[in-house]
């Protein structure tokens, strides 16, 4: 079984867009954490509306790549746009940021958000949340 640590944002409709996201997640993965939301400031002058952040943490059977192209679906069926994105403009974003425990992005250190929301999950054991 496979443990991946995703970062959810969405500045369109966030509530429901993070909320929907996790749905359509839960229908393909186990669900076994969620950090608390954060709602953080446009980090440049492209993004017009505040950014709702979350971490979850998934249990999955399939393999990397298959799990990557499953969330770009996600994207696509909640709005996710290029022209969306360049008028700043992000209905959701879904990325893997640790899969089995290996970084997959910079994102961690790169950001005090996505620190904050992952290391309240990152290190606890996995358990399902049923």
């Amino acid at each position: 079984m496979n443990e991946g640590i995703i970062m959810l944002g969405s500045n369109l409709n966030p509530e429901e867009n993070i909320t929907r996201a996790k749905e359509k997640i839960n229908d393909q993965y186990e669900i076994i954490d969620e950090s608390t939301v954060l709602i953080t400031l446009p980090r440049n002058k492209k993004y017009k509306n505040h950014f709702y952040n979350q971490a979850i943490k998934i249990l999955s059977d399939e393999y990397f790549d298959d799990s990557v192209r499953f969330f770009k679906q996600i994207e696509q069926e909640l709005g996710r746009t290029p022209e969306g994105k360049s008028n700043g403009l992000i209905p959701i974003d879904i990325d893997f940021v640790f899969w089995n425990e290996t970084a997959m992005r910079d994102d961690y250190e790169k950001w005090d958000f996505v620190k904050i929301c992952i290391d309240q999950i990152k290190d606890k054991p996995s358990t399902s949340l049923l």
